[in-house]
């Protein structure tokens, strides 16, 4: 267990502020089809204005739950995270983050990550968006809390510096009291 600590800790510095070196690593050096998405989050990190992402709620499906289930988990999944999002001309924002939040059985959960989303409307009213994101999430209940891959749709509504975003954690595995979360958090970009 000490390794996959260890390990999901050098993901963290590779976040923080001692990443420019690491950012600086030779992307070019990596097969083709690595290389571009190596690129494409260096530069985003390097260039990208710095965000602050706030942790907010985890509804549990009711038809999903039983009653009894949904009473024991926390639905206040308080959090903060850092990121560095960058806005293209055409209005479409990728961003890579890290974000640590209380899951629902009021354990910590990191997650590393990278999302993109498309927004309708205009820049200076109420926009809606689409994306996704992919990321490595750790928590003490999966897998013995080692690291592991996960992907998720996002729906966004932003409105300046501002934006307020939902997912949906499908059930995985089947059964009733497992997955099948709402999770709303908001995210705050400084220009």
């Amino acid at each position: 267990m000490k390794k996959y600590i260890f390990s999901f800790m050098l993901m963290l510095i590779a976040a923080s502020g001692s990443a420019p070196a690491l950012a600086a690593f030779a992307c070019d050096d990596l097969i083709e089809w690595l290389g571009k998405p190596c690129s494409h989050l260096s530069q985003t990190y390097r260039d990208g204005d710095t965000e602050i992402l706030i942790s907010g709620f985890a509804w549990h499906l009711p038809m999903t739950y039983t009653k009894e289930k949904r009473d024991e988990l926390n639905e206040y999944a308080i959090g903060f995270g850092m990121g560095r999002t960058i806005e293209e001309p055409n209005g479409d924002t990728r961003a890579v983050f890290l974000m640590a939040l209380l899951e629902s059985h009021k354990k910590i959960q990191w997650n590393l990550g990278y999302s993109w989303s498309t927004y309708w409307g205009e820049r200076d009213s109420l926009q809606a968006g689409l994306g996704y994101t992919a990321m490595i999430v750790q928590r003490p209940d999966i897998f013995h809390g080692i690291p592991f891959p996960a992907a998720l749709p996002l729906v966004s509504l932003r409105y300046k510096e501002a934006t307020l975003v939902t997912t949906f954690i499908p059930t995985i595995g089947g059964g009733v009291n497992n997955g099948s979360v709402l999770y709303v958090f908001g995210r705050y970009t400084f220009k």
